[in-house]
This record gives C-alpha cells, sequence and structure tokens, in this order.
C-alpha cells in the first residue's frame, strides 16, 4: 500500500498535509509492520489523513504524525477535517478545520474500563467506548478513566468515529501496548507498542459466543432498504445497544453510515462522496464478493448481539450465498407484486442443511405519512408505511421495533 501526500490549504489559506490512502485496497493488518510515511512530509504544518480505511489504519497514522503541528482526520458529515492532536496553541482538539458546517451534535462519549478475553485465553484491559451522535468538540473536554492502568496494555473497542480512536490512541500511548478492536474483521489490531512481545500489526481475536441474529433487508429499488436499516439501527443504539448491533453493508456503492448522516442536510455533497467511493461499480466476481461477505457476516455474529444485513438491487443468483450466514427477513416494497418474488428468494432453502430464513415483517413502503397494520394471520408482521426517504424524519413503528426486538430477548426502550 502506498501513501499519497498532497499540499493543501484551508479555507483561510494556511497550508496543511493531506496523507490520501488509497480507495482500491483491501487492509490488513500485517500492512502496519512495513508501512512508512510518504516522503516530504513537514511536520511543521498540520496533517489530515483522508481515505476510507479502518480505525487502526487512521489511528497508527496519527501516532505516526503525533510531531506535526496537528493532526486532523478527514470527516465527510462535517465536510473538515476533525483535529485529533495539536502541538500548537491556536488550533483545539476538537475544531473542525475547513469546514463551514454547524455541527449541531450533542450526543456524550462514554469510557468504562473493562477486560476482554481473547481465543487463546489471554485477558487484557480494554476500554470501552460508548458514543452516539457525538460532536469532535467533545474531544477538548474528555477525560479518561481515573483508575485506568497504565503498566498493562488497553484495547479500545465500540462503535465510535475513526476520529476518536485515533484521538484516544494518541491519549493512551504510554500504556505497554494499544490496540484497536474492528468489528468488520472481529479482530483487535495493535497499532502502538512500547514492549518487544507486540509490534504494531500484531493482531487477535476474542472468544467468539453462540452466534446472534442476523436480518437480511430487501426489496425494489427506491423502496428505503438503506433508509430503514440505519434508522432502525440507530434506534436500538440510542435504546443504549451502541455496542450490541452491527449495520453490515454488501452493496458495492460506498454508502456508509456517513452516507445517511449527510444525505438529509446535502445530498449533493453525499452523491458526490459516493461517487468517489466508487458507487455503482459491480465486483469483478460476484460469487466471490457474496461468498466473503457471507463469511464475514457469520464471523460477525459470533461476537455482537444482533446484525442488520442491508444489500441493494435485484435478488440474484450470487446473493444467495448471503441466505445461509442469516436467520431472519423483512421485506421493504414500494410494489405489491415485488413482496413474492422477494419471499420466495429469501425462503430458498440452504444446501447443506434445507434451512430457510424466517419472516420477520414485511413492509409496504408508502410515500405518505402511513402507518397499517395488515391482518394477514401469518407469523409475521405486515405494514403500510411511509415514508421511507432521507428528506424527510423517519421513526421506526413501534410494532417493528417490538419485533425486532423480541429476536434479542428484551423489550424496546424509547429514548428522547
Amino acid at each position: 500500500m502506498t501513501l499519497k501526500l498532497i499540499c493543501e490549504y484551508d479555507v483561510q489559506w494556511q497550508p496543511y498535509q493531506k496523507i490520501q490512502i488509497p480507495g482500491d485496497c483491501h487492509f490488513v493488518a500485517e500492512f502496519l509492520r512495513e508501512l512508512e510515511l510518504p516522503e516530504g512530509i513537514n511536520f511543521n504544518y498540520g496533517v489530515v489523513i483522508d481515505g476510507k480505511a479502518p480505525n487502526w489504519l487512521y489511528s497508527y497514522l496519527t501516532y505516526r504524525c503525533q510531531n506535526a503541528a496537528w493532526v486532523g482526520c478527514y470527516y465527510p458529515q462535517l465536510e473538515g477535517s476533525v483535529v485529533v492532536h495539536s502541538n500548537t496553541p491556536t488550533v483545539e482538539v476538537g475544531q473542525v478545520k475547513g469546514s463551514t458546517k454547524e455541527n449541531l451534535l450533542n450526543g456524550e462519549i462514554k469510557l468504562e474500563i473493562d477486560e476482554i478475553v481473547t481465543i487463546e485465553d489471554d485477558r487484557y484491559q480494554s476500554l470501552a467506548i460508548h458514543a452516539d451522535n457525538i460532536s469532535p468538540q467533545a474531544l477538548n473536554s474528555l477525560s479518561l478513566p481515573s483508575d485506568l492502568d497504565w503498566n498493562k496494555e488497553i484495547v479500545l473497542w465500540g462503535q465510535a468515529p475513526v476520529w476518536l480512536y485515533a484521538h484516544l490512541v494518541v491519549r493512551c500511548q504510554q500504556a505497554q501496548w494499544v490496540a484497536c478492536y474492528n468489528m468488520k474483521t472481529t479482530e483487535a489490531v495493535i497499532v502502538v507498542s512500547q514492549c518487544s512481545q507486540f509490534v504494531s500489526g500484531d493482531k487477535f481475536k476474542l472468544v467468539p459466543k453462540a452466534p446472534c441474529p442476523a436480518i437480511l433487508f430487501g426489496g425494489p429499488p427506491n423502496s428505503g432498504k438503506s433508509v430503514l436499516a440505519y434508522t432502525l439501527k440507530k434506534t436500538l443504539v440510542n435504546s443504549g445497544w451502541n455496542n450490541k448491533v452491527y449495520l453490515h453493508r454488501v452493496a458495492w456503492d460506498g454508502e456508509g453510515d456517513w452516507f445517511s448522516e449527510i444525505m438529509p442536510t446535502n445530498s449533493t455533497l453525499a452523491e458526490k462522496l459516493s461517487e468517489i467511493a466508487e458507487r455503482g461499480k459491480p465486483p469483478k466476481n460476484s460469487e466471490k464478493y457474496f461468498s466473503q461477505h457471507a463469511e464475514g457476516i457469520k464471523e460477525i455474529r459470533k461476537y455482537t448481539d444482533l446484525v442488520l444485513v442491508d444489500f441493494g438491487g435485484k435478488p440474484g443468483e450470487a446473493d444467495k450465498l448471503l441466505l445461509s450466514s442469516c436467520t431472519h427477513y423483512i421485506i421493504i416494497s414500494n410494489s405489491l407484486e415485488a413482496v413474492e418474488e422477494w419471499h420466495k428468494f429469501f425462503q430458498t432453502p440452504e444446501i447443506e442443511t434445507q434451512k430457510q430464513l424466517s419472516p420477520l415483517a414485511v413492509i409496504h413502503s408508502v410515500e405518505e405519512q402511513k402507518l397499517e397494520v395488515v391482518t394477514n394471520g401469518k407469523p409475521y408482521l405486515e405494514i403500510v408505511a411511509g415514508p421511507w426517504n432521507y428528506k424527510q424524519p423517519v421513526t421506526i413503528p413501534d410494532i417493528l421495533l417490538k419485533e425486532v426486538m423480541k429476536l434479542i430477548g428484551v423489550e424496546p426502550i424509547r429514548f428522547g
């Protein structure tokens, strides 16, 4: 992997350097053992890290660049770079460089000391991150737990922005070693080490548990699959399930959480960034692509409590590879005729076990504000509901939330 160095200027015509991470790279932890910074970096200026990459790579690069005037991580939601470390009095940690957008987020960051157990039966000190709708400005006043043991290792885990991970790694670098847990690969990667036992790029897995339920979302284009999946995840997170539910996107459109968060206020930017992420370019080998995602979902199910799987387009032969990795499905369709087609697809018997996915709900997607329960006499929920688009506020109906929460054995809790 080759990192590109670009010289740029912010809105005040102040020079800084950007380390551009290649977008066509398959990231593996071993990269860190031989990764070199681009030649020509001037640490008298700021450094911005940009590109789609795992939290451990952002954290490692931030650590390596900490002698710069300041270090920032590009944050698409605010169209600027979050300063995660600074050696300059005029640049504050938490400042968003180059952004003209108003940041209305006010969520809190909660850090808890815990212990994790690896598959080798090693027990490590972990710092669990609980964060949702957080503002970068929160970094400026963030305190670490007073009882953190600096004579031990620290494993950071939890669903949080890469800029928060990068900031915490620099703050925790005096520990024996620091690792970042990545749910997508279900492994912790060591990014900083002060001991000879481990080096940057070493990795380990945690003790797996019984696989959790996984819900596969399907339906015709423009029905609201991605909006539904993202809003359901956010609703569960707001109910206290921040590190217990994982949204896995199978589509190759490059649309992560950032896309869902930007679309309501700046659809033009969201579309542009999605195009940069090679939106709409199908994989060269569909069977290999879906097989890899299927195996990834199976692995993720061993380390969380609920997996939501969002994949787009019309059901195809290669898509069937995903069926064996999931347990339930939800259909959301703006076409009555398409519902039966998706039922048929989801209920294709698994080749080896002959098991089928269980239907959880069918949502007839409409553009107007509506919620109507359909009495169907079947063992799944059927509703007419809408709208499901980024232009209007979306709320998960309580009756649907209740069905989802039944899978994980708890009652839904609403906040706010």
